[in-house]
């Protein structure tokens, strides 16, 4: 016992790995939604901040207009020997106050219009700035300063500037920050949601794909409820395709084996004495060979898929058309001379052969005529028949379906002619239409991609 027990390996205990990216499509939603929020409300706050400084800005302007009226009255109020010294000590860095005893040269500069919104703004604020001969005039080049000119009582004048108050107010920069984060914040948003919503397609993609014999298995990444999903689509997939090859090989395999027997029967019929008995015996052999025959095409089609090539499907139709004619058929070729494509040869033929043969079994004639149009290949094969009642018109593509009224031994078949075009031509990436005719008759349209 304690050999056995020291021969086996200790377990290991797994490693916790803290993720920051949620398992959980829940979760997931959930972390865009919050990083979403967080995102506007940086957005917010900065706005905010900035629509702040938008009034700080007006409250700067009616406190600089105060001071100026403040100042004017202590220097209306000092001796002219006082007021250099005291300009000087009423000066910050908001405003600065220099006191001039006379009129310089540049101080009949007019003032610029530009500046009237300002000057308007200070006066109605404070009217006193008005009776003091207000002035305003640019700073330096091109600085936000403003510089500006007041008029004593005694004709002395009183200079100032306020800088930085011509700055741009920043809510119209913040308003242009919001609108790029915002647009960030729907990029991001976006590429998240589609980047959960992968999983998502590349399960409808393959939901389309179920019981049709071409698949691939999904992979199982993503959410944890995608992940779920997934198996379950591959486990249900894997348990389709089995149930299919069984009733495949188990249909295969009947109908092979009827031959022997059918075969036994013609020998056996052979030695009948009576004509008519033996006729009739035969006919039903030849018959039930027909079945065996076209379950196994059917079969071998569902079973084994023909790739694509290149080919003369113009020299095809003529050669079918031809054909037929040479055993006493009625069958007309209407269409160009050469019509290289590239599809399955000899599914397409058997397609095709199948429509012709429908024609001459239901109306005794075909026609087989071909256009191209808008990078489509038509193909359209006619008769003058009774046509196909239009409650039946979408059932008989159905395998083994057959109208009531076509089962006779000469035309009723197993009801797998029209189901193998409609296979053949949806895997050559084709459509394929049933119509009565205006005129009276059956057209069986195959539309093909030229490319």
């Amino acid at each position: 016992m304690t050999a056995l027990s020291g021969g086996m390996p200790e377990a290991q205990p797994k490693e916790r790995r803290i993720l920051l990216w949620p398992r959980g499509l829940v979760g997931r939603v959930m972390f865009v939604l919050l990083a979403s929020i967080g995102l506007v409300f940086v957005v917010s706050w900065t706005l905010y901040e900035h629509a702040e400084i938008y009034i700080e800005d007006d409250d700067r302007l009616g406190l600089i207009g105060e001071r100026l009226v403040t100042d004017l009255r202590v220097l209306e109020g000092t001796g002219p020997s006082m007021r250099p010294v005291l300009a000087t000590m009423l000066s910050n860095g908001d405003l600065h106050i220099d006191w001039r005893p006379s009129r310089e040269s540049d101080d009949d500069v007019p003032e610029q219009p530009r500046f009237s919104t300002l000057h308007e703004q200070l006066v109605t604020a404070n009217p006193m700035l008005g009776q003091h001969g207000l002035r305003l005039q640019p700073g330096r080049g091109s600085d936000p300063d403003v510089n500006g000119m007041l008029m004593l009582s005694d004709g002395s004048l009183v200079h100032f500037t306020a800088p930085d108050i011509l700055r741009t107010h920043l809510v119209t920069r913040g308003l242009v920050t919001a609108a790029i984060v915002s647009l960030a914040v729907l990029l991001a948003a976006a590429m998240l949601v589609h980047t959960l919503s992968l999983p998502l397609r590349a399960l409808a993609t393959v939901a389309d794909t179920v019981g049709s014999g071409e698949w691939e298995p999904l992979a199982e990444r993503g959410p944890r409820e995608v992940r779920r999903l997934a198996h379950a689509i591959n486990a249900m997939q894997e348990r389709i395709t089995h149930l299919i090859d069984d009733r495949t090989e188990a249909l295969a395999a009947v109908s092979h084996d009827l031959r022997t027997p059918l075969a036994r029967l013609k020998l056996r019929a052979g030695f009948l004495a009576d004509e008519e008995a033996q006729e009739a015996i035969e006919a039903d052999i030849v018959e039930m060979e027909a079945m065996v025959g076209g379950v196994l095409a059917y079969l071998a089609g569902e079973k084994k898929r023909e790739e694509p090539r290149s080919m003369d499907l113009a020299a095809m139709l003529s050669t079918i058309a031809d054909d037929a004619a040479d055993r006493g058929d009625n069958v007309v070729y209407d269409g160009p001379d050469r019509l290289p494509v590239r599809l399955p040869q000899l599914s397409m033929k058997r397609a095709f052969t199948n429509l012709v043969e429908n024609a001459l079994n239901y109306a005794g004639s075909a026609t087989i005529s071909v256009q191209e149009t808008a990078g489509w290949i038509v193909v359209d094969v006619e008769d003058d028949g009774p046509g196909i009642p239009d409650t039946e018109i979408e059932r008989v593509t159905t395998p083994f379906y057959r109208v009531e009224s076509s089962r006779s031994r000469k035309t009723g078949g197993l009801g797998l002619g029209l189901a193998i075009v409609k296979r053949e031509v949806e895997r050559a990436a084709g459509t394929f239409l049933l119509e009565n005719r205006p005129a009276g008759g059956l057209r069986a349209r195959v539309s093909l991609r030229a490319g």
